[in-house]
């Protein structure tokens, strides 16, 4: 019992950790010269779970289940090649510590982008997407506990346009 107690918080210190140093990583580079940040907070998100279905070809998709689970969401766009540099260093650094899942990854010469996830049993607790071009980076990350089947759903509907 005693394992299993240690476990679970163990998993959930992981889990705050995760979310806690995209947010860390968004305080060091936000407001900065040549970087353009935004910053989504779960007050908002309760404010978007009224918003209607989407049709996508034809069907309606409820994105609102994929927003409600949602707890924040770090956008950063950086143009200076020096703190780019030191963003994806950043970066990769909290993905090599966490455990996150590489969903995608596409090179077109110098562009880069990658895009990763960490599970959490049946539920996606961290996306991160990674874009990176000469002496630029683009980060999202999002934070949340979003249900596998309903992220399934969204992509599906989306994939079939």
């Amino acid at each position: 019992m005693k394992k299993a107690i240690l476990a679970m918080v163990v998993m959930l210190i992981a889990a705050m950790a995760s979310a806690q140093e995209g947010r860390e990583i968004y305080n060091k580079y936000s407001g900065k010269k040549g970087v353009s940040a935004v910053y989504i907070s779960p007050s908002m998100f309760e404010l978007m779970k009224s918003i209607p279905d989407m049709e996508i070809d034809g069907e309606n998709v409820n994105i609102g289940k994929i927003i409600k689970s949602l707890s924040g969401m770090y956008i950063l766009d950086i143009e200076d090649a020096e703190l780019a540099k030191q963003l994806s260093s950043d970066i990769n650094g909290m993905v090599a510590k966490n455990k996150y899942e590489m969903l995608m990854e596409a090179i077109d010469e110098e562009d880069v982008m990658h895009i990763y996830i960490v599970r959490k049993g049946d539920s996606v607790s961290d996306f991160l997407m990674i874009a990176e071009s000469e002496g630029t980076v683009d980060v999202i990350c999002i934070a949340g506990d979003i249900p596998f089947e309903d992220l399934q759903e969204l992509i599906g509907a989306a994939a079939s346009e």
